[in-house]
């Protein structure tokens, strides 16, 4: 485990969670649900490329009630950062697949802060059927460190649901059968080309890397993703958690205490929160 990833990560959450308590804003695009998931609670499947094989395992095996696969959002395999975060914001509680055989990956984390940034209330974890959940060592492992990694991101690991292969997959269908669907907020005007705010910068560790003033990016916030450009500071160091002023492209809708993520080439670099929109 990467103490530098934890303590660097934790402080984002800090930040976010002192200067905006409580604010928060497959394959198909979420932004067209099915009108058989528009009463109730969806979840996002989210993590390991093992979630393309939930709603598959989960029919092979007749766990599956008739109608159920409207209930899943599966972000596109390989997704960017912006593309999960448009499933997940969709999402009354996201589900993150770990692959029992290795424990969390990279991509994990990622999908932790994806998460959290598109405001998804709740997090649990489904380890996949594998050979490696006879290893009730090994398991236990790999829970505690899901849970510190939730925690981490202020998404209470100590509380989260905990589901272990085909058995575990029936009981988290138990325990959504009556999931409330997730409030959506209303559109407002897109007038927005200048943002304020403060973001964590990815580690190296982390595949993060130094900014500086003029760099392009893309800005993904509230289900928009569009180019901007870092005006300052100067210079972003990588793991750093400066104040930043960002110029989109075209206009967006941002409000104060918004969270947004920031990537380079579909790939995550940063994650903030706004301060003021103009």
């Amino acid at each position: 485990m990467n103490l530098t990833f934890f303590l660097r990560s934790a402080l984002l959450s800090l930040l976010l969670a002192v200067c905006y308590p409580g604010k928060a804003g497959d394959e198909k695009s979420a932004n067209a649900l099915p009108k058989t998931a528009q009463n109730s609670g969806r979840i996002v499947l989210l993590g390991d490329e093992l979630r393309k094989n939930v709603l598959p395992d989960c029919i092979a095996q007749n766990i599956c009630p008739a109608g159920s696969e409207s209930m899943f959002l599966l972000p596109p395999s390989q997704a960017t950062a912006a593309q999960a975060a448009d499933t997940a914001q969709h999402a009354a509680l996201g589900v993150l697949v770990v692959d029992s055989a290795t424990g969390p990956l990279p991509v994990t984390r990622e999908h932790i802060l994806v998460a959290r940034q598109a405001d998804v209330p709740k997090l649990a974890v489904l380890f996949s059927q594998s050979d490696a959940l006879d290893d009730k060592d090994l398991l236990e492992l790999e829970t505690m460190e899901m849970r510190n990694l939730l925690d981490t991101y202020e998404m209470d690991g100590e509380h989260a649901r905990i589901y272990v292969g085909h058995q575990g997959l029936q009981q988290l269908l138990a325990d959504t059968a009556a999931l409330a669907p997730r409030p959506q907020p209303p559109k407002l005007p897109q007038t927005s080309r200048r943002l304020h705010g403060y973001i964590y910068n990815l580690s190296r560790e982390e595949g993060g890397h130094a900014l500086s003033a003029g760099d392009s990016t893309e800005i993904w916030i509230g289900g928009q993703t569009v180019r901007c450009r870092l005006v300052s500071p100067q210079t972003v160091t990588a793991g750093g958690t400066p104040k930043v002023l960002l110029e989109a492209e075209e206009p967006l809708v941002a409000r104060e205490g918004q969270r947004f993520l920031l990537q380079q080439n579909g790939r995550l670099i940063a994650a903030g929160v706004v301060s003021d929109a103009e």
